[in-house]
């Protein structure tokens, strides 16, 4: 009896290692197979999100180069304001007609970044500094430029609706020398031309850091192929 029992004993004891080392063989495929698809899901969206990145990069591109040369055309037009000089009206009449019609603001596109924050899968990106740039650049940079931009498209649409009293839009011209040296016109264009700075400010900040995180990607990519 002795015998049989220490014979079952082991035989029990077999069992339980075998399954146990079964159970871990399956853990081990499903943790390897879970790690494949999370690598296969990274790549897929590191792609994915340059390409939304570089669609951003022209498009902000865009917007920067129209408002630096709006920034300069403005500064021109407050130093004719203060020169006060009234033989300059029709230059200034031409360089206030060049600032009023074009203010391209950026908003940029979240398709990519937002389906992987709704997935919960951006934390499968395995290099931690990419990723904080990744997010950084989406909840901050991002954010501070739109929200810049539409105190900037705030101001432009103000001294659009109010320039009747100033401008006569038939004759294309300010409509007195008195409309050109009123406070309240001057104080408009100042705030204008410091909105200006400020977003182009911005926008180059942006620039630079959507370049800093695609050439980061593009590294990432081509370690991981």
């Amino acid at each position: 009896m002795e015998n049989k029992t220490g014979k079952y004993f082991k035989y029990a004891i077999g069992e339980i290692v075998l399954v146990v080392i079964g159970i871990l063989i399956a853990l081990s495929i499903n943790n390897w197979n879970e790690n494949q698809k999370n690598a296969q899901w990274e790549q897929r969206f590191l792609k994915d999100l340059r390409n939304e990145l570089q669609s951003d990069l022209s498009q902000l591109n865009n917007s920067y180069e129209i408002q630096a040369k709006k920034g300069e055309t403005l500064k021109n037009l407050m130093q004719l304001i203060q020169k006060g000089n009234s033989d300059k009206k029709s230059e200034i009449d031409s360089v206030f007609v060049s600032t009023q019609f074009v203010n391209p603001t950026f908003f940029p596109t979240t398709g990519v970044y937002d389906s992987g924050i709704a997935s919960g899968k951006i934390e499968n990106i395995k290099n931690d500094s990419l990723k904080y740039m990744i997010t950084n650049l989406y909840n901050h940079y991002y954010k501070r430029l739109v929200y810049n931009g539409e105190i900037l498209d705030g101001v432009v649409g103000k001294v659009d609706w109010e320039k009747s009293k100033f401008y006569n839009p038939n004759k294309k011209q300010i409509k007195s020398w008195e409309s050109v040296l009123d406070s309240e016109f001057y104080n408009q264009m100042d705030f204008l031309m410091h909105q200006n700075i400020v977003y182009t400010k911005i926008s180059k900040e942006n620039i630079d850091q959507i370049k800093n995180v695609i050439n980061i990607v593009d590294k990432e990519i081509n370690n991981n192929d």
